[in-house]
């Protein structure tokens, strides 16, 4: 048979109930006595409560444990009125939210659970032994049992039961068991300052956890759009693309033939292109690790050179890093990206197969928190040059019965694109 075991604020309070004769702390077998609380005061019970609080404050004070997570499951059971079980879930939320503590979104990343139910009470209800869902095998031997009765000034009407009950997570067992008997949702707002202070005083002491578990990460409610498995990316992008001339087969490095006679405009002088037109991107980044993810993609941009325009089109792949702050995620990152069909649009001879070159993308927390919008800035340089044809080679010029083509047949370029771009990631499925 379980058998509680009274903190010092339990003591103080068995004390204060016999004086007051008043069942704050029930005994085992009768716990309510009508006779004894009707007529009794509300300030009465207020004032028994902050007594309570200011006792048990010795053995507690400057103890703050706001890193602990806590989850808290729907309140199950049937109250007094449909909207009981959502009020006090409420209650309990913003309790914890209101001490700096963390409220957690799944029950295997707390460190504690924190359940409720609310049933009809019944006069030969035992409660150390007939819990209404607290079994034998939940608890440890080290458990603490309250039992509060709130002032029931209208004997004859329903009693109703709050159980609330706070399992150590890394243990598996229940440490906290309080039971509230109560009239009304008022009621049990009255006492809800001494519950949580029993609540945060078990979290407070130093729980026995088993050693050979491995410590796990916390993620908080602001932290899960940052922790996903799979993120669908899509963004807009404008790629600024420099195209800087290489003298290969030029005239003095800078000019080329527009045909090989006897012409006052014969030769025409080129230069460095800059072209900045739209594209976008469409990706899959899977998070591997809590500092590493890949991602393979797809990038589709528009160019006009030489005057025709042409889509080019890569496949690529990158190498984050993720760094987590409150509330942004900054990933610098490595890639690569291997052209397609660049040269499907006959501007070009040749095309560089392959691209090196660096970035990040800085995130902030998007819709409903599972995912998030981001700018994405990068560098690519391209190995090997882009070949264009010569922009005079397309029709055969003649003197004298001889036949010349402009030259040279193509013009070189060294590749680099920076990338700037805005998107969104679609988070799926949480980490944990």
């Amino acid at each position: 048979m379980l058998r509680p075991q009274h903190s010092i604020l339990g003591l103080l309070g068995s004390r204060l109930a016999n004086s007051l004769k008043m069942p704050l702390m029930n005994s085992r077998k009768s716990p309510v006595n009508d006779s004894m609380a009707i007529g009794l005061l509300a300030d009465m019970k207020k004032r028994l409560i902050w007594l309570l609080l200011l006792g048990a404050g010795f053995s507690l004070f400057a103890q703050t444990n706001s890193n602990a997570s806590i989850f808290i499951p729907p309140v199950t059971g049937i109250g007094k009125a449909q909207s009981d079980n959502a009020i006090i879930a409420q209650m309990l939320t913003n309790e914890i939210k209101a001490r700096k503590g963390t409220v957690g979104r799944s029950m295997r990343g707390a460190d504690f659970i924190l359940y409720g139910t609310i049933a009809p009470y019944h006069q030969e209800q035992q409660f150390f032994h007939d819990y209404l869902f607290l079994n034998a095998e939940d608890t440890s031997t080290d458990i603490t049992i309250f039992t509060y009765n709130s002032m029931l000034r209208d004997s004859w009407q329903q009693v109703y039961i709050f159980q609330l009950i706070l399992k150590n997570q890394k243990t598996n067992k229940a440490i906290l068991l309080q039971n509230l008997l109560y009239l009304s949702i008022e009621d049990v707002y009255d006492f809800f300052p001494l519950l949580m202070f029993n609540v945060y005083s078990k979290i407070n002491v130093k729980q026995t956890a088993d050693t050979h578990t491995p410590s796990k990460r916390v993620y908080t409610d602001t932290e899960d759009w940052r922790n996903k498995w799979l993120y669908l990316r899509a963004s807009f992008d404008f790629p600024i693309t420099f195209y800087t001339l290489e003298p290969n087969g030029l005239i003095a490095g800078t000019a080329a033939y527009k045909g090989n006679f006897d012409s006052p405009d014969r030769v025409q002088q080129l230069d460095n292109k800059t072209i900045a037109l739209p594209g976008m991107t469409v990706g899959a980044e899977v998070q591997l690790l809590d500092w590493l993810s890949i991602e393979p993609n797809f990038q589709v941009g528009w160019e006009y050179l030489n005057d025709k325009d042409f889509i080019n089109l890569a496949t690529g792949l990158q190498l984050k890093f993720p760094l987590k702050f409150s509330n942004i995620m900054l990933e610098p990152y490595g890639a690569v990206s291997h052209p397609i069909f660049p040269s499907s649009s006959g501007v070009f001879k040749s095309f560089p197969n392959v691209a090196l070159g660096g970035g990040f993308q800085l995130g902030v927390k998007g819709w409903g928190g599972t995912g998030s919008f981001f700018i994405d800035v990068n560098y690519m340089y391209y190995f090997g040059d882009a070949v264009i044809h010569n922009p005079y080679g397309d029709a055969l010029i003649s003197k004298s019965s001889e036949k010349y083509c402009p030259e040279p047949k193509g013009i070189h370029y060294q590749r680099t694109v920076l990338g700037l771009g805005i998107g969104y990631k679609f988070g799926i499925i949480d980490r944990r």
